[in-house]
């Protein structure tokens, strides 16, 4: 094992694992190292032991409701939890599904189709679902032909190019209001297709989400975002570590961090357990690692909200029949309770739930993952909307009416709420972190911030994006993670490095594009031209021989 490096990354959360995936693609020699025994750092997907004591460690509360400590015949199926502590939502067209293909990561990740998407009326207490497609919106029983056709408006309006306007940002509500939708469609539209967080969203952000997500479509079945198996993010976190090791990046996990010092031109590193010293000329990692790593002050700077995390685990499905909905066996789902849905609760709480078939729990169980934001860190903000879900999923054993047979029907049903078997509240920190310009390869870069807004975001992705909200949802973070990878990669370098390899993605998607060619006459494509690559590219696309 060599001691000297060329980059030290610290953590193996997913923007930290695509940079290193990268840096080991691009040649360098990269250290990775992490004192967490597992990967993904704070996107990991962990077994129910291993979430308990990622709890303990950073203070989320943790109950087992039906029991006053963890249940034998819940530790007994330990090894069949994979529990994210980050749940996410994939775009199937986007920066990260092109890191998977380029990095081969999708070659042994897997995914479900996200079934359905649900909006929750607290006002009827039912859940409405929300077509996929165009032609889910024609045959949708609910809609009036006159709202169905103001609907594919939005949407066409959604995919169009973004105008340009000087005018102040419009509210997306006052948008939809324009166009004449009845209440319980906007509501719909703007949770359940925007996926927006609250009233305030503007319309540019909103679309311009509402554009990606669409873009993805029919690219691998008839649903907008895919669903990672085993836990999801952690799982991707690892597989891209894997890639990194492949092409020759070394892996130190499980030991904890004695010093890290700046000695001359290179950073020193020694761990718990291992007598060799290791040295590296840059290091890659979150502002908070650096700090823990190096005994430095953090640095002050206030969060922008916080995110707030439920999980439950639970016995039950959601009741789509009571709530309205044909009957389904489903695997994935999101539904979405919107703002005033939920007592103290300002903002949209989005429910990921995941079944047996995404190989995150046993069979028989389903996990829901509760997310929202809020300006403070209390941990019981999430309970009401527990109660909310719990209400929504298919009743408890009903009561029966004494001396009646087994075959019996309940004389009064009274649909009493499931019990969870664990929950567990998180409030995480949200920082708006910005940094100065640079013109030479940094020493240290920080992987927890992203591209500045206005710049080409990705090479991986060379679409325009448009404006962006400031908090991400769960359907944005993988994408984001990517982004940050990216910038973290380019800072390790030069701007000219980046511009260049921009300029070769952009020359590629041209070279491999037949509509360059249509209506020239007689022109065609010279299908004997390699094509165009840079120096250094961040992922540079695979070529046959590594396939």
């Amino acid at each position: 094992m060599t001691d000297a490096h060329d980059v030290l990354v610290l953590g193996t959360g997913v923007p930290e694992a695509v940079l290193s995936a990268a840096l080991s693609r691009a040649g360098r020699r990269v250290l990775h190292v992490d004192t967490h025994d597992y990967y993904g750092a704070d996107w990991a997907s962990l077994t129910l032991t291993e979430l308990l004591a990622w709890g303990e460690q950073h203070g989320a509360h943790v109950a087992f409701p039906r029991d006053a400590h963890l249940p034998d015949a819940l530790a007994r199926l330990d090894r069949h939890y994979s529990l994210s502590v980050r749940p996410a939502l994939l775009p199937a067209h986007g920066p990260m599904i092109e890191a998977l293909v380029r990095s081969n990561v999708a070659a042994y990740a897997t995914f479900r189709l996200l079934d359905r998407v649900g909006v929750y009326d607290a006002a009827a207490q039912r859940v409405d679902r929300v077509p996929s497609s165009k032609s889910e919106i024609f045959r949708h029983k609910h809609i009036s032909l006159a709202d169905k056709r103001r609907l594919m408006r939005f949407l066409e309006r959604a995919l169009g190019a973004p105008a340009a306007s000087t005018a102040p940002p419009e509210p997306l509500a006052h948008t939809l209001d324009a166009l004449q939708l009845d209440a319980r469609l906007q509501r719909a539209v703007q949770y359940g297709v925007c996926l927006a967080w609250n009233g305030e969203e503007t319309t540019d952000t909103a679309l311009a989400r509402t554009r990606h997500a669409l873009a993805g479509l029919g690219r691998y079945g008839d649903a907008a975002f895919l669903v990672g198996q085993y836990g999801g993010a952690g799982e991707l976190a690892q597989g891209f570590c894997r890639a990194s090791a492949v092409q020759g990046a070394t892996f130190v996990l499980g030991h904890g961090i004695q010093s890290l010092t700046r000695v001359g031109d290179r950073w020193e590193l020694r761990l718990d357990g291992v007598d060799e010293t290791f040295s590296a000329a840059q290091l890659a990692c979150s502002a908070e690692a650096r700090a823990a790593a190096t005994g430095d002050a953090a640095p002050i700077v206030a969060p922008l909200a916080y995110e707030h995390l439920g999980i439950v685990v639970a016995d039950a499905p959601i009741d789509w029949v009571r709530l309205g909905e044909e009957p389904a066996t489903l695997e994935t789902a999101l539904l979405v309770l919107p703002p005033g849905s939920v007592a103290g609760v300002d903002n949209a709480v989005m429910v990921l739930m995941q079944g047996e078939g995404t190989f995150s729990c046993p069979k028989g169980q389903y996990v829901y993952y509760l997310v929202t934001h809020a300006p403070h860190s209390d941990a019981s903000r999430l309970q009401g909307a527990v109660d909310v879900l719990m209400q929504l999923l298919e009743p408890a054993e009903q009561a029966r009416e004494p001396g009646a047979g087994e075959d019996a029907q309940p004389a009064t049903p009274t649909h009493a709420a499931p019990v969870p078997l664990v929950t567990l509240f998180h409030a995480r920190p949200i920082y708006d972190r910005a940094e100065v310009p640079q013109t030479t390869p940094a020493s240290v870069v920080d992987t927890s911030v992203a591209c500045p807004y206005g710049t080409q975001r990705s090479s991986l992705f060379l679409e325009p994006r448009g404006p962006f909200q400031r908090i991400p949802n769960p359907a944005e973070t993988l994408d984001l993670a990517v982004e940050q990878a990216e910038h973290a990669f380019w800072r390790l370098y030069t701007p000219a490095a980046r511009d260049a390899a921009l300029d070769a993605a952009a020359a590629r998607r041209q070279h491999h594009d037949p509509a360059e060619y249509q209506g020239r006459g007689g022109a065609e494509p010279d299908l004997t031209r390699a094509p165009p690559h840079a120096d250094v590219e961040f992922l540079a696309p695979r070529d046959e021989e590594d396939s």
